[in-house]
């Protein structure tokens, strides 16, 4: 029995088949005042592509109609917030290459609590969908991790995810203060062929304790323990522990310096050429952070140092966030020096202007990142959006993103990118009916595959209303 079975797997089975045929709901309709709140919610899709599998090769058409339904459960007190959702889409036929009717499978349910003194939030997360179905550029992607190698995969077959978290917090007012976090997550696939999508489970759990000196300083100690397990042809075993020691220095009313300094421990155990094999890497990390207050915004500089099974990576950014009078820009810039002493430009861009009819929004990141396979990764991801209000039934609204995932020393890793163009038109035909339209073109692109695109075009009727018991 793995550890997924023992803190979730019961319970997120029970809590599915409960909700099966329903799905995510949307918290925001909730009412301010508390109380409990029941969301439900039906959209059909009528949707037409000319490559389904997004298959360089063999592409196939098809023609869907899709029936995603949901609920949500909200009760919202003083001090207390239970969330409960289920999701489900229900196909009326079969795409290509797929043989699940019931596709993309979510459940997920979340408690916070805050006390006198302290604070307590735990949740469990399910998710069952073809991969095929899987759209990478999801704001809502299970793992709120940097993109991944298997974040951009294209296959045939499922792909299962199960999570679990717990944060507790104490001593919140006091000089001395706890704070215990933990999370667990496992990803399963199941009838696929590609060799690099193959099972895994990761579990850390992290303490800190915190002292205040005094109301400008706080010192900090943390233990991290990262246990990695893959099923993959090393059948790779890996455990990470760290020890850090954190200050927090107020130099002025403006001024706020944080410094982090520890040593990590990697051992890692492989199957190599049929014999059992284990490394240890020891190594420092740590970080740098300073940041001053602006009238506008916050200005600042951060310097990261951290080691992988692979090497050391170090990483300097500038940082500035300007609040804006329509919107927000929120932007840094530096440099990476990869495990190869490769140095590569590295940063990020958020930006949202708000006109009278209108909202145009931006995004940019770049970074050197390790995949919980030990990859070195390059990612970049990109996305534009625009949404004009034609009056106050319809509007019409465009997107673009794009991500790329390329190899920044150590292990090959095959250079890969994802691209999605979409343009929709929605109106209001009622206050809770919505109908939407438009198209979307994909494309991508992987060394020693090739690329794909597809064309589809889609008609959605939709519905969300929300009751008090």
């Amino acid at each position: 029995m793995t550890r997924s079975h023992i803190l979730i797997g019961a319970g997120c089975l029970s809590v599915f088949s409960l909700g099966a045929g329903l799905t995510l709901a949307q918290q925001g309709s909730s009412p301010e005042n508390g109380g409990p709140v029941l969301t439900f919610g039906l959209s059909s899709t009528l949707s037409a592509t000319d490559n389904y599998n997004l298959d360089p090769n063999n592409s196939e058409s098809a023609e869907l109609f899709d029936n995603r339904l949901s609920f949500g459960y909200l009760n919202q007190r003083a001090n207390d917030v239970f969330r409960f959702d289920v999701s489900g889409l229900l196909r009326a036929n079969e795409p290509p290459g797929d043989s699940r009717t019931f596709d993309d499978q979510r459940a997920r349910l979340g408690y916070d609590r805050q006390g006198v003194n302290s604070a307590l939030s735990f949740g469990a997360d399910y998710s069952l969908a073809s991969i095929n179905s899987l759209d990478p550029f999801d704001q809502n992607r299970f793992f709120d991790d940097p993109l991944e190698e298997n974040d951009l995969a294209e296959d045939q077959g499922d792909r299962q995810q199960i999570s679990s978290r717990f944060r507790f917090e104490a001593g919140l007012d006091n000089p001395v203060g706890f704070i215990l976090d933990g999370r667990y997550r496992e990803q399963t696939y199941n009838d696929t062929t590609d060799p690099d999508l193959f099972d895994s489970e990761l579990f850390n759990l992290t303490g800190t304790t915190r002292f205040t000196l005094s109301p400008v300083t706080e010192v900090r100690t943390i233990l991290r323990y990262d246990d990695y397990t893959a099923d993959d042809t090393e059948q790779t075993n890996r455990q990470t522990s760290s020890f850090n020691l954190g200050l927090t220095q107020a130099l002025s009313p403006i001024d706020t310096l944080d410094v982090v300094v520890g040593f990590q421990s990697i051992e890692t155990e492989e199957t190599i050429l049929g014999i059992r094999d284990a490394d240890t890497q020891t190594g420092v990390i740590g970080s740098i952070d300073l940041t001053r207050e602006l009238t506008r915004g916050t200005i600042g500089t951060s310097f990261d140092l951290r080691e992988s099974v692979n090497g050391q990576t170090a990483t300097w950014l500038v940082n500035r966030d300007l609040p804006l009078p329509r919107g927000s820009i929120e932007l840094s810039l530096g440099a990476t020096s990869d495990v190869d002493d490769t140095v590569r430009p590295v940063g990020s861009l958020d930006f949202t202007h708000e006109m009278k009819r209108s909202t145009l929004t931006a995004s940019l990141s770049r970074q050197v990142t390790t995949s919980s396979r030990s990859n070195e990764l390059r990612t970049t991801e990109a996305s534009l959006g625009y949404n004009y209000e034609i009056n106050s039934l319809s509007e019409i609204s465009f997107s673009a993103n794009y991500a790329e995932l390329k190899q920044a020393g150590g292990p090959a890793v095959n250079d890969t990118t994802r691209t999605d163009l979409r343009a929709t038109y929605s109106r209001n035909l009622t206050p809770d009916w919505r109908l939407s339209s438009g198209y979307e073109y994909r494309l991508r692109d992987e060394t020693g595959v090739g690329d794909a695109s597809s064309n589809r075009v889609f008609l959605t009727l939709e519905r969300e209303f929300t009751v008090r018991p």
